[in-house]
């Protein structure tokens, strides 16, 4: 069953939150050479002016990865484990040719995933980095499961 995707509209949530810091952190200490490139910043989306990002609401980070395999193996995991991890949407911006896509509300895992095939329907430009967006939770039960769930092969 789809959950609702919870960032339309989007709105300023002033801060990253204390959840997408602790995703960036514990994601740099499992998967070394990525880092975070990007969490809070109060700014409509790119190519689409207008629209809030969800950056705005704390709830997303940009983690840049080292090279595309560990781009799969990250990408793997949330969108695997989308349920367990309360993810909202994930963007892997430099997948095939217009990138590829999880969400939420598509259903959990891979049934969520979209593989972009046109630009228009992409989730616009980006770089070498998986966008990733959390559902609000509380923190000490989200790095519970981010330890208990193992990267997928």
């Amino acid at each position: 069953m789809a959950r609702p995707y919870p960032y339309y509209p989007a709105w300023d949530g002033g801060k990253a939150s204390a959840l997408i810091l602790k995703c960036a952190d514990l994601c740099q200490r499992r998967w070394k050479g990525s880092r975070n490139v990007g969490t809070y910043v109060n700014r409509d989306m790119r190519d689409r002016p207008g629209n809030k990002s969800v950056h705005a609401t704390g709830f997303a980070l940009d983690l840049k990865y080292y090279d595309e395999t560990q781009a799969r193996e990250i990408w793997d995991f949330f969108v695997v484990n989308s349920l367990a991890l309360n993810v909202a949407e994930v963007h892997w911006y430099t997948y095939g040719k217009h990138g590829a896509g999880y969400r939420c509300s598509r259903g959990e895992g891979r049934r969520g995933v979209r593989i972009y095939k046109d630009a228009e329907s992409s989730a616009g430009k980006g770089g070498p980095w998986l966008h990733i967006e959390l559902v609000d939770m509380d923190v000490e039960e989200w790095e519970r499961r981010f330890r208990a769930l193992k990267p997928t092969a």
